[in-house]
């Protein structure tokens, strides 16, 4: 990709998400289409992004690379093994939730104890709705620890 229209790229998806993109200096960026039509785009032969319901969603190793940051919501311990088997977040799994959270959005869900990304989801209420309600589907899940996503680039 030209270094032009990576910049470009990147600016679109930073609006998109609200947040900064931070690629080391001279990254190059691919872009390509999965065999199920999605766009993905790809550094160093892992994906970084990927589309998903039209819009671009930033994978766990942006995430974990610390390229892009999203808000974060917290889940507890026994919430692990749903969040890593990709179903979506529950309220009573919920710990804490940063003020950012807006539904809508994109948003990182961590787990308590060390912090680390375990799913990239799209909030369904604002952080105050979340903390007010004892119950409900908070967060739908896009993209998970152990999915295609994940996985790819491995071999």
């Amino acid at each position: 990709m030209k270094e032009r229209d990576q910049g470009e790229m990147i600016a679109s998806f930073e609006s998109e998400l609200g947040t900064e993109i931070t690629l080391p200096e001279g990254s190059r960026l691919e872009e390509a289409i999965t065999d199920d039509r999605r766009r993905v785009i790809l550094y160093e032969g892992g994906i970084l992004f990927f589309e998903s319901d039209g819009m671009m969603i930033p994978s766990l190793r942006a995430l974990l690379d610390d390229f892009v940051s999203l808000p974060e919501v917290t889940v507890d311990m026994g919430a692990i093994r749903f969040v890593a088997n990709g179903a979506d977040i529950m309220r009573p799994g919920i710990t804490a939730v940063d003020d950012d959270v807006r539904k809508g959005a994109l948003v990182a869900i961590v787990d308590e104890r060390h912090g680390k990304p375990l799913a990239v989801g799209l909030a369904t209420m604002d952080a105050e709705d979340i903390r007010s309600s004892e119950k409900g589907k908070a967060i739908l899940s896009k993209h998970h620890v152990g999915d295609e996503i994940w996985e790819f680039g491995k071999d």
